[in-house]
C-alpha cells in the first residue's frame, strides 16, 4: 500500500493539557463518504458492475467439500460478487486498464499441475485429498521438492467500481470478505483497485486460495478485513473491487464488499484478525500487556489489543522487527508515530492515519511509540476491542512484546465518572501523563 508521511521538526511532549491537545491535532485527513457505500438502498446505486453482482443480505456460500458459510452484511445490505461473469480481458477495459494487468498483480504461483498424473489437467473431484496430500508432502519437505512457479490462467470474474473525488491526505476504505469455493491448486484471487486523478491504476490481490494476498486455502475464507489507502492526489478517483477465477470458469470464488465489518457462521475470524484479535490474558504480574504468538506469515497483519489509554507503546522483547502498524479509527483516526532514540520516544518518525498502514522501513522497528488518542474518546477499559492494533513483522519467528498503554493521571480528584469532555478536565487542574501498566500473557 501506498505510505504517506510528513517530515517535521522534533518536539516534546509537556505535561500541560494545552501542549499534549496540541500535538493530538496535527492532520487533517477527512473520509471519503461514497454514494451508497453500504448499499443500505438495498440495489447498487451509486455503483457500476460487469459479470455476476447483486445487493445482497445474509447470504450462503457452499464450498466445493461442502462447507458453508453464512455471511451477514454490517447492516441490513451488502454487494456480493460471485466469479461466474465476464471475460478478464472485459473486467481489466471495464477498469480502463491494460490488458494484462490482473495476472501481472497475482505473478507466478505455484504450478501443481502435474500432480494428477493426466497431462497437466485439472485434477478430478475423486483424487482432490491426494493431490493437497502431495502438496502438502512437497512444501514439507523443504525448498528443493517445493513446486515450479508458473503463471496464473485467469479466465473470467465479476467487478464493482464507484468514481469520487478526493483530496489529497484523504482516506477512502472499505470492508471485504472472500469465500473460496475451489481448491488448491486453482488460486481464485480477489483484487482491490485504486486509480488516481493522473491515471496511475494501485492494483492489490486482497487473497486467493494458494497467495499472493491473504491466503484460505482450499474451500477457505478470509474473515473480514478492511481496505483502506490515503489518497495522494487530488481529483477524481475510482475504486473498484473484482473477484475471478483461475485455471476453469466452475467452482467460482465470492466476494463481499460493505462499509463496515459483518459476520459469518461459522465464525470466518481467525485469532489475529481485525475481528478477533489476540487479546492479553491476566496473569500475577500486572505491570504491562504481555503477547506471545509465532508469526508464520510475515506480512499478514496480527491485530493485538489492551485497553483505555491516549498512546500506546509497542515493544518487541525477543522475535523479528514490526515491519509496519494498521491502527484503529478511534476519534479522528489521526495519530503520530515516535521512535526510539535510546533513552525516550522522542524521535518523530511520521503521522499515521486509521486503517493505513504505517511502514517501519525494510528493517523494521523493536519499539516505537503512538500518540494522538483524543482523551474526548475514553476507550471503556472494559472493552475487549477498544484499541486493535494490526502489526505485521520482518520476518516469520516466534515474537514476545508488550503493549503499553500511556494514560491520563487525574491525581484521584475525580472517580466514576463516564465520559468526561475536553473542557471538564481542563478544569481538573494539572494533568500528568503516566504509564499504566498490566502484564497479560496470550498464545496463537
Amino acid at each position: 500500500m501506498t505510505h504517506f508521511r510528513q517530515t517535521k521538526q522534533l518536539f516534546k511532549y509537556s505535561f500541560t493539557f494545552t501542549a499534549l491537545a496540541a500535538c493530538m491535532n496535527v492532520a487533517t485527513a477527512a473520509p471519503i463518504s461514497l454514494v451508497n457505500q453500504g448499499f443500505e438502498t438495498g440495489d447498487l446505486t451509486g455503483w457500476s458492475t460487469i459479470g455476476t453482482v447483486v445487493a445482497a443480505g445474509q447470504t450462503n456460500v457452499t464450498t466445493n467439500n461442502g462447507t458453508n458459510y453464512l455471511i451477514s452484511p454490517n447492516d441490513t445490505t451488502m454487494a456480493f460478487l460471485d466469479s461466474l461473469g465476464a471475460s478478464i480481458d472485459e473486467i481489466e477495459s471495464f477498469f480502463g486498464l491494460s490488458s494484462g494487468t490482473f495476472v501481472s498483480a497475482v505473478g507466478q504461483v505455484p504450478d501443481f499441475s502435474d500432480l494428477d498424473g493426466e497431462d497437466g489437467g485439472a485434477p478430478s473431484a475423486v483424487n482432490i485429498d491426494g493431490i493437497i496430500g502431495a502438496i502438502e508432502e512437497e512444501v514439507d519437505d523443504g525448498p528443493d521438492d517445493e513446486p515450479q512457479m508458473d503463471d496464473i490462467e485467469l479466465t473470467n470474474g465479476s467487478a464493482i467500481s464507484q468514481s469520487f473525488m478526493g483530496l489529497a491526505g484523504d482516506t477512502v476504505n472499505m470492508s471485504w470478505n472472500y469465500a473460496a469455493r475451489d481448491y488448491i491448486p486453482f488460486t481464485d484471487p480477489a483484487f482491490s483497485v485504486l486509480i488516481a486523478p493522473d491515471g496511475t491504476a494501485m492494483v492489490d490481490v486482497l487473497a486467493s486460495t494458494t497467495g499472493p494476498g491473504l491466503v484460505t486455502g482450499s474451500d477457505g475464507i478470509s474473515g473480514v478485513f478492511t481496505f483502506a489507502e490515503q489518497l495522494t492526489q487530488s481529483g477524481e478517483y475510482t475504486i473498484g473491487f473484482a473477484v475471478t477465477n483461475s485455471g476453469d470458469t466452475i467452482l467460482n470464488a465470492t466476494l463481499f464488499i460493505d462499509d463496515g465489518a459483518g459476520e459469518c457462521n461459522p465464525s470466518c475470524n481467525d485469532l489475529g484478525s481485525p475481528e478477533n484479535p489476540l487479546l492479553p490474558v491476566d496473569d500475577d504480574t500486572p505491570d504491562s500487556f504481555d503477547f506471545s504468538f509465532v508469526v508464520t506469515e510475515p506480512s499478514t497483519p496480527i491485530f493485538i489489543d489492551p485497553i483505555i489509554a491516549i498512546g500506546y507503546d509497542y515493544i518487541v522483547s525477543s522475535g523479528p522487527n514490526m515491519a509496519s502498524v494498521i491502527l484503529p479509527n478511534i476519534g479522528d483516526g489521526e495519530y503520530n508515530i515516535f521512535g526510539w532514540d535510546g533513552s525516550d520516544f522522542t524521535t518523530f518518525l511520521g503521522d499515521a492515519f486509521a486503517g493505513i498502514a504505517f511502514d517501519f522501513g525494510p528493517l523494521g522497528v523493536d519499539q516505537f511509540r503512538v500518540l494522538g488518542i483524543e482523551t474526548s474518546a475514553m476507550l471503556d477499559p472494559l472493552d475487549d476491542t477498544a484499541f486493535v492494533t494490526g502489526l505485521t513483522f520482518v520476518s516469520a519467528g516466534a515474537v514476545a512484546m508488550s503493549q503499553i498503554p500511556v494514560t491520563f493521571d487525574t491525581d484521584s480528584v475525580v472517580t466514576n465518572v463516564s465520559a468526561p469532555s475536553v473542557v471538564s478536565l481542563v478544569g481538573i487542574g494539572f494533568l500528568s501523563l503516566i504509564y499504566l501498566r498490566r502484564r497479560r500473557n496470550g498464545t496463537l
